[in-house]
C-alpha cells in the first residue's frame, strides 16, 4: 500500500530544515492541503525546534513528533525499537491502521525522511506473521544525498530493506537523551493518544 501521491513530496529549501519539510509531505498525505512554500517549511520547522530543547538550535525528532500532534494530523508517538526488522514491521503495521505517513529518523538522529507505504508478504492487520520486503520514502535531500550516507531514492521509490538499512541505523544516546532507548528511531502515527517523552537531540540535517 501506499498513501502518497507524486504531488506529495517537498525538497527541504536549507540544509537544516528536513524536519520541515517531512512536515509538509506529512500534511499532503494526511489531508488535502498543499504545503510547499518556503515560508511555510520555515515556519513548520520553527515550530518542531520550539518543541525540541535543543542545545544545538535546531529541530530533534522530539520536536518533529509534537510539530505533527500540535498540527492535528496525529496523535503520534515517538519511538524506538531494538531491530530494523521490528522497525519496519512497526512502522508497516502503523500506516495500515492509520492511513498516515511514518517518520524516519535517519543517519543515527541526523536526518529526516518520510515512509509512506510498504510491500509485504502478507497484509499486518490480517496476519501477524509478514516481512517487509519494499518500503516507499521520500528524503527532502533529494537530489543531493549525503558523500558519508549515500545517494537519496527518487521520491516514493520503493526500496529493498538491505537499500535502507545503509541509512536507517540504530541510534545510540550519544551526548543527548530523547527520552527513549537507543534504537531504530520512530515518528510513529499512534491511535491511543500516546505521546512522545522527554529528551533533546537536535537534527543538524534537518
Amino acid at each position: 500500500m501506499n498513501i502518497a501521491t507524486r504531488t506529495d513530496f517537498v525538497r527541504q529549501y536549507t540544509f537544516e530544515w528536513c524536519v520541515g519539510a517531512s512536515l509538509q509531505m506529512a500534511l499532503n498525505m494526511a489531508t488535502d492541503q498543499e504545503r510547499t512554500g518556503r515560508k511555510d517549511q520555515q515556519a513548520l520547522w520553527e515550530l518542531a525546534r520550539d518543541s525540541s530543547d535543543s542545545p544545538f538550535g535546531g529541530a530533534n525528532p522530539r520536536g518533529w513528533t509534537a510539530a505533527l500532534n500540535d498540527l492535528g494530523i496525529g496523535p503520534y508517538a515517538l519511538v524506538s525499537l531494538p531491530t530494523f526488522d521490528e522497525a519496519l514491521r512497526t512502522a508497516a503495521e502503523a500506516i495500515r491502521a492509520t492511513q498516515r505517513p511514518v517518520g524516519l529518523v535517519m543517519w543515527r538522529g541526523r536526518h529526516a525522511w518520510v515512509m509512506s507505504g510498504f510491500e509485504a508478504t502478507a497484509d499486518p492487520r490480517v496476519v501477524d506473521a509478514f516481512a517487509v520486503t519494499g518500503i516507499r520514502v521520500h528524503d527532502p535531500l533529494y537530489p543531493n544525498g549525503s558523500r558519508k550516507w549515500g545517494k537519496s531514492p527518487r521520491p516514493n521509490a520503493l526500496v529493498s530493506p538491505s537499500v535502507l538499512a545503509k541509512q536507517y541505523v540504530s541510534r545510540d544516546n550519544g551526548h543527548v537523551h530523547l527520552g527513549v532507548a537507543p534504537g531504530y528511531l520512530l515518528v510513529l502515527p499512534v491511535s491511543d493518544g500516546l505521546a512522545s517523552e522527554g529528551g533533546s537531540d537536535a537534527l543538524p540535517g534537518g
